[in-house]
C-alpha cells in the first residue's frame, strides 16, 4: 500500500490516537476529544490511558500496544519522562507522525534537553516525525480537525498560519481576522517552520500565510521555500526575539537560539517575505491582501474631506517609500466643475466644499470614480463619516465607495471618523473589496508593504 505523504497525515488524518487526556469531559475540562466532535470531525478517534476504561464515551486502551486500527496520527499528552517510551510504542505500531504537546524540554532545564533528545532518537529509530514538543499542533478547518485541547473556533478562512506560540491559535480571530490552517512548531525539535510553510503553500485556499517565528532553521532550504511559496501568496512575518532581553526570552520559550537580526532581515528581503515589527501590522496586512488588489506601484491618490487629513497621509507617504501620484489634467475637471471657484483641486483632493454644494454621493462618486480610472494612481486612501442615522443618509459614501472598489482593479483603502464608526465600518467591509482602517498611517504601511511585495513578485517571475 503506498504510504501517504507527510503533511496529510499531520494535517488531514484519517485516525487519531490521543495518549494522555484529562478522564473528564464536557464543558471547562479542556479535552481535545470534546473539540473534535464538536467541529465534526469524521475520522477515526482512539483514546488511550492507563487508569480508565471510558473517556467521552469512547472505549479507553491501557496502552498504544492495544491499537488494532491502523492509525495516522498520535497526540501525546503526558508527563515528559513517559515520552520517549512512549514514541517507541507508536514506531512499533508503524504511527508514522506524533504531536507532542506538553512542556519540560528543551525549553525548560537540563533534564528537559535530554528528554527531548531521548524522544527524537526514539522517532528516528522508526521514521516517525515529530511536531513540538510544547505546542498546541495543529488547526485545519477544512477538515474539521483541530488537535488543540483549547476550544478553537472553527471558521474556514483563506488565512495559513505557521507560528511558534499557542497564542496565534487562541488569538487568530483578534491578532489575524481568522486562520483557516494553523501549524504551532513549538520547540521544532523535527518538524521546523520550513516544513510547514511548504505544506501550506502548496494548499490552493491558502491566500495569505501569517508567520511567527522565535528562530529560522535550516537557512538555505529556508530561501528555497520561502521565495517558491512568495510567487504564489504573499508570507506575513514576525520575527520575534530581535532585541538581546528578546532573544534571551525566546531561548527560554521554545529552546531557541535566535540569529543576528540583520541576517534575518536580509534572508526575508531576498526571498519576497513582507516582515512587520508589530502584531498589528500583521493583522493589518493580512487583511489587506485577502481583501484588496495589488498594489502596483508607489502612486497613491487622497480623495479626503479634511485638508489636515491630506497632510498626514503626505507625510506618511514619503516615510514609507509612496509619492502622491500627479493626476492626469482631466481627472481633476470634474470635482472642480462641482466646486467653488476659490477651491483649487489636486492631490489631495479635499471634496468638502463639493459635497457641501453637491451632496456627498454626487461629489463622492465623480472624485473616487476619477482618481480611480487615472493611469497614474496605483492606489487610494480615501475617508468615510461614520455619524447618526440621519446626518448619514445624507453624507454617507459607503455605497460610493462599495461600488468604485469593485468597479476597479486598484486598492482602496478607507479611514472611517466621526463619532459612531463601528457601523459605517460594517457597511464597507460587508460589500466591496475596500478595506478599513484605524488610522491614516496604518493604511499606508499596508499599501507600500503590498507595493513591495509586488515588486518582488514582478522581478521573480520575469
Amino acid at each position: 500500500m503506498k504510504q501517504r505523504p507527510l503533511k496529510s497525515l499531520f494535517l488531514y488524518p484519517r485516525s487519531v490516537v490521543f495518549i494522555g487526556v484529562p478522564r473528564k469531559s464536557g464543558p471547562g475540562t479542556l479535552n481535545p476529544v470534546d473539540n473534535l466532535r464538536n467541529w465534526g470531525y469524521e475520522g477515526q478517534v482512539s483514546i488511550v490511558h492507563p487508569h480508565v476504561k471510558e473517556i467521552a464515551g469512547i472505549p479507553v486502551l491501557q496502552s498504544v500496544s492495544e491499537l488494532n486500527v491502523e492509525t495516522d496520527l498520535a497526540i501525546v499528552s503526558t508527563p515528559r519522562e513517559t515520552v520517549p517510551g512512549i514514541i517507541r510504542e507508536c514506531g512499533q505500531r508503524s504511527i508514522r507522525a506524533v504531536i507532542v504537546t506538553n512542556q519540560g524540554f528543551a525549553e525548560s532545564d537540563l533534564r528537559g534537553k535530554e528528554l527531548q533528545r531521548e524522544m527524537l532518537l526514539e522517532a528516528r529509530k522508526f521514521g516517525i516525525r515529530l511536531l513540538g514538543p510544547n505546542t498546541l499542533g495543529v488547526y485545519n478547518a477544512f477538515h474539521r480537525f483541530n488537535s488543540s485541547f483549547m476550544p478553537l473556533v472553527r471558521q474556514e478562512s483563506p488565512i495559513g498560519v505557521v507560528c511558534q506560540s499557542g497564542v496565534f491559535f487562541v488569538g487568530a480571530i483578534q491578532l489575524l481576522g481568522g486562520m483557516g490552517i494553523g501549524i504551532d512548531v513549538g520547540n521544532a525539535s523535527d518538524v521546523n517552520i520550513v516544513d510547514t510553510l511548504e505544506w501550506l503553500g502548496e494548499d490552493e485556499r491558502i491566500r495569505v500565510i501569517a508567520l511567527h517565528a522565535e528562530e529560522i532553521n535550516d537557512g538555505s532550504r529556508f530561501l528555497e521555500v520561502a521565495a517558491k511559496v512568495g510567487r504564489r501568496i504573499p508570507i506575513i512575518a514576525l520575527k520575534t526575539g530581535r532585541s538581546q532581553e528578546g532573544a534571551k526570552a525566546a531561548t527560554s520559550h521554545s529552546g531557541s537560539l535566535a540569529a543576528d537580526d540583520r541576517i534575518i532581515s536580509a534572508v526575508f528581503h531576498r526571498t519576497g517575505l513582507v516582515r512587520v515589527q508589530e502584531t498589528q501590522d500583521q493583522g493589518d496586512l493580512v487583511r489587506g491582501f485577502i481583501r484588496l488588489p495589488a498594489m502596483k506601484g508607489p502612486r497613491v491618490a487622497v480623495v479626503t474631506l479634511t485638508g489636515a487629513g491630506g497632510i498626514i497621509l503626505l507625510d506618511a507617504m514619503e516615510r514609507y517609500g509612496l509619492q502622491p501620484a500627479r493626476f492626469s489634467p482631466s481627472t481633476c475637471d470634474g470635482v472642480q466643475s462641482l466646486s467653488p471657484d476659490w477651491m483649487p483641486i489636486a492631490n489631495p483632493m479635499d471634496i468638502w466644499p463639493a459635497v457641501m454644494k453637491n451632496g456627498m454621493r454626487r461629489a463622492y462618486g465623480r472624485a473616487l470614480r476619477d482618481v480611480l480610472a487615472d493611469p497614474n494612481v496605483d492606489g487610494v486612501i480615501c475617508f468615510a463619516l461614520g455619524l447618526g442615522e440621519a446626518e448619514q443618509q445624507h453624507l454617507g459614501a459607503e455605497e460610493v465607495i462599495q461600488q468604485m472598489s469593485e468597479e476597479f482593479d486598484k486598492p482602496v483603502v478607507v479611514w472611517v471618523y466621526g463619532s459612531r464608526t463601528e457601523e459605517t465600518i460594517n457597511t464597507l467591509e460587508r460589500h466591496g473589496r475596500a478595506l478599513t482602517v484605524p488610522s491614516l498611517e496604518r493604511g499606508i504601511r499596508i499599501l507600500a508593504a503590498m507595493m513591495r511585495y509586488s515588486n518582488w513578485k514582478s522581478l521573480r517571475t520575469q
